[in-house]
């Protein structure tokens, strides 16, 4: 029978048991997991890809704008809501330092364009706030954006998967569940067990593409999680929002928020503690598989002979002179493929200034010999005003749609290199498998790097400063004079205009492409070299022990042999209590991949 009281001791008193066992790299981990238990910190993280809604959704939820919800993105700081009777906002950075901010300086800490690239070292946000939501321990966590044009955005949303014990994904009706956001949801199933779903944004759409829409996303949903098991909460945040902050009860109920609200109170009443208690218990699992490969190689490279491991190791080395080959190869694979991305963007910007311009030119006379049928007032204004709204309307679909062309080229470009580092790192872990005969897998504990090559550009509503040019025409000419200069120089100036903004997008663009390749290449380079780093300190560390001598040699593998064995009873404890929490009504989370 599960009793929360006696779980959740008996894994306090694991981790300190393990509090002595990890090596030093995996006691921070170990330590923030007691201090989650002691606390009954339970993390509600709010998931989704930029521009879903996230922030507004949690907004909604506590009644007030405590989150900033601008078009422009949050930066890679993760805000986290807690209960207090009263508001207060601290400022944890990244060297420890904390300051209380008013709410108002909020977004110059947590947005882009505030923080860019959170330059000014922010750890994490903490906002205290009196909500019935935040009681018992609760704290809903607002991460960044997966699929923001800034790839630090998107890593920081995975990097915070682990810390996850109930999610609540958020997608919108329109548009609807994108490929990219399956596949983040893939990754966030690998982590988490208890994930609701939001379908936001319904104030957007008509009736019947409600319907459409969450026909589709619960197909795609169910290809995870299984048909019949899926079930979505359509709702629009934006107007529950509004119904709370102005007392309007009809438009919350029109929101349908508060449906919501009822089965994840009942969810936090009934089930909170179960799910609290599978997620540490998956963290834990997956911190003893690390120790015990790292522990187990450790092991089998003191049990060489000092000039047999010094062959062994020199044998890696050499393979990995030709491992670093083929990584530089794959590097100028990439180069080549963003070289081709952007060749493409070139000859489809001058295609489309080749095709849009004299269109434009010929759609501009033609009002300009209407407005001189006609007779208007005004002609000069109408005119301009007539060229501004056609290449809005030529210029916007064309930017939208070049956008994502070269964002599905990356996202191609990106998914080779991916496989291909992946494979470097298979073939790293085979070779070291082959010198030590143990099975390993990357120390890096990242399952599915190609999952983290989305790209999403953003793009504002209208185009990059779009502005028309002023023309300076005399109203002391004769009408029909001042007429035909202006035809003449507004056709004149629409090529130029056409030409100016097509430069802004491609230097936007390019620089967007260019640093996403760098920072996804960064990403998956590190990977490499925290698999080898990993092998060579177990290498360094045996090498050390045989030249202080045989006994120190015995002492160390009695060690390990003691340290393994620890571990492997603390798995068997810690399958027990999974077993235990998933019994009774079956409600709790799964055992991840890999960990059962």
């Amino acid at each position: 029978m599960f009793n929360y009281s006696q779980v959740r001791d008996g894994l306090l008193d694991i981790v300190a048991r393990l509090d002595g066992t990890v090596r030093d790299v995996s006691s921070k981990s170990l330590k923030e997991t007691g201090t989650k238990l002691e606390e009954e910190a339970f993390n509600l993280v709010v998931l989704g890809q930029f521009k879903r809604g996230k922030s507004t959704f949690i907004n909604a939820l506590l009644g007030d704008d405590v989150l900033p919800t601008a078009i422009v993105p949050l930066t890679s700081v993760v805000t986290i809501l807690r209960y207090g009777t009263e508001l207060k906002v601290e400022v944890e950075y990244l060297d420890g330092r904390v300051d209380t901010i008013g709410l108002s300086d909020l977004p110059a800490f947590i947005t882009e364009r505030g923080n860019p690239q959170n330059t000014k070292s922010v750890k994490e946000v903490t906002v205290f706030y009196p909500s019935r939501h935040l009681k018992g321990g609760v704290r809903i966590i607002d991460t960044p954006g997966a699929g923001s044009v800034y790839s630090h955005n998107t890593e920081a949303a995975y990097a915070y998967l682990p810390h996850v014990d109930a999610g609540i994904f958020v997608v919108s009706a329109d548009p609807p569940l994108s490929g990219s956001e399956h596949r983040f949801l893939t990754d966030v199933r690998e982590f988490v067990g208890k994930v609701f779903f939001i379908l936001n944004k319904i104030d957007q759409v008509s009736e019947r593409d409600r319907a459409e829409s969450l026909e589709f996303t619960a197909r795609v949903i169910e290809q995870d999680i299984g048909p019949g098991e899926v079930r979505i909460y359509p709702m629009s945040a934006r107007w529950a929002l509004e119904g709370r902050k102005a007392g309007d009860d009809l438009l919350l109920e029109r929101s349908l928020l508060p449906e919501f609200e009822k089965q994840l109170l009942d969810f936090l009443a009934r089930e909170k503690g179960r799910v609290f208690l599978q997620s540490v218990v998956n963290n834990l699992l997956r911190l003893i598989s690390n120790e015990t490969i790292s522990f187990q190689l450790e092991q089998e490279a003191i049990k060489l002979p000092l000039l047999e491991l010094n062959a062994r190791i020199e044998r890696f080395e050499q393979e990995i002179k030709a491992i670093e080959k083929d990584r530089e190869n794959t590097r100028f694979l990439l180069k080549g493929h963003l070289g081709k991305i952007l060749s493409g963007l070139d000859r489809e910007i001058a295609g489309f200034k080749k095709e849009k311009a004299p269109a434009l030119q010929a759609d501009l006379e033609r009002e300009y010999l209407g407005l001189v049928n006609r007779g208007v007032g005004g002609f000069r204004e109408q005119l301009e005003q007539f060229m501004f709204d056609r290449i809005r309307e030529t210029f916007n679909p064309w930017r939208q749609q070049l956008a994502e062309r070269i964002s599905a080229r990356l996202e191609e470009a990106h998914g080779e290199f991916a496989r291909k580092i992946n494979e470097i790192i298979e073939r790293i872990l085979t070779l070291t498998s082959d010198i030590f005969e143990l099975k390993l897998k990357p120390f890096t504990s990242v399952e599915g790097l190609s999952r983290k090559s989305d790209f999403y550009f953003l793009l504002k509503d209208d185009p990059v400063g779009l502005e028309l040019v002023q023309l300076a025409v005399t109203s002391a000419l004769p009408r029909f004079i001042a007429g035909k200069m202006i035809l003449k120089n507004m056709k004149g100036s629409v090529a130029e205009l056409l030409d100016r903004h097509c430069g802004r997008v491609r230097y936007d663009l390019v620089n967007r492409v260019t640093k996403t390749v760098k920072d996804f290449q960064g990403s998956l380079d590190e990977k490499i070299d925290l698999t080898v780093s990993g092998i060579r300190v177990s290498f360094q560390k045996a090498l050390v022990l045989h030249r202080e001598g045989k006994s120190n040699v015995e002492k160390c593998l009695g060690e390990l042999d003691q340290k393994l064995g620890s571990i492997a009873g603390v798995r068997s404890e810690l399958l027990e209590c999974a077993a235990v929490l998933q019994s009774d009504d079956g409600r709790g989370g799964k055992i991840p991949h890999g960990l059962s």
